[in-house]
């Protein structure tokens, strides 16, 4: 005769129950994008992608890296996952790396490697610095938004904006305090008579010094103290930044080009500025270097 059982036996709809129970997973939320990510870990996974754009790709141990920094950062990850697990390119991943080929062109335009600047910034990052923002200051470009015209038809509102933006282009020309100014760091009109200035001093062996006080008086007469504090890395300090360094070593170059072939290059670019005033002076470098190429 069977021993009785212990205990009755489970009826079937809560086995049912309990097997759909086990098997139902928990609801995938919707993919993170880089606005839903911390700021931290933004920026990294930013950085990256300016990297690779500029670098038209880096080595899988970046990838690695990248991972690493993302440690623990649940949302991060799963980011990260939709580019290099699924093979996705997530929306936001493409606008920034469609923002980094608009800067690098117009880098290129007045004759600006950013991927090697890139690389030089990049060696000495500051924490917290958003990549974007860094990237644009090499490139030159502060406000990627188009500048419109004032007109007397506009809403007095949009007037008042357009009056903080000449405010926010006044602040250009205040002191640094937390650090040193770079020359992307000054108004346009600085960087365009420090530029022309840097080369063709360069390019002329040599300035007279009443040409650097005038430099200075100029600055001074408009109270840009951010233009005279950036010379006085130069001249008064005698540690040049790496901008400066780079005009004129590329203006040596296009010198000893030019000596080369038995022409002045110092007064080839007096004479292109001189019949285009309004010409930027890379522009003007390259397009020398261009007519000299065609010349020989």
């Amino acid at each position: 005769m069977n021993a009785g059982r212990d205990t009755d036996p489970t009826p079937l709809y809560e086995l049912q129950q309990s097997a759909q129970s086990d098997d139902a997973l928990d609801p995938i939320g919707p993919s993170p994008t880089l606005a839903d990510l911390t700021s931290d870990a933004s920026s990294r996974i930013v950085r990256y992608i300016v990297t690779v754009t500029l670098e038209r790709g880096v080595a899988p141990t970046a990838v690695v890296a990248l991972y690493a920094d993302l440690a623990g950062d649940e949302p991060a990850v799963r980011y990260a996952d939709r580019r290099f697990m699924l093979r996705e390119v997530p929306l936001d991943w493409r606008e920034v790396e469609n923002r980094v080929v608009d800067l690098e062109i117009s880098a290129r335009d007045r004759g600006l490697d950013l991927a090697a600047a890139w690389r030089r910034a990049t060696s000495v990052a500051i924490n917290g610095q958003d990549p974007l923002e860094q990237l644009a200051r090499l490139a030159g470009v502060r406000n990627p938004a188009a500048q419109r015209q004032r007109s007397i038809f506009d809403d007095p509102e949009d007037l008042d904006a357009l009056e903080d933006e000449d405010e926010q282009s006044d602040a250009f020309h205040d002191r640094l305090t937390d650090r040193e100014p770079d020359l992307f760091d000054l108004g346009d009109e600085a960087q365009r008579r420090i530029r022309r200035f840097a080369i063709e001093e360069r390019l002329e062996h040599g300035l007279a010094p009443v040409e650097l006080i005038d430099l200075y008086r100029g600055f001074d007469l408009s109270g840009d103290l951010r233009a005279q504090q950036y010379l006085d890395r130069v001249f008064v300090d005698r540690e040049p930044p790496s901008d400066w360094i780079d005009l004129q070593s590329e203006a040596g170059r296009i010198m000893d080009f030019a000596e080369a072939r038995g022409s002045d290059a110092g007064r080839l670019f007096a004479d292109l500025l001189r019949t285009s005033p309004g010409l930027d002076p890379l522009t003007a470098l390259r397009l020398l270097l261009e007519r000299l190429l065609q010349r020989y």
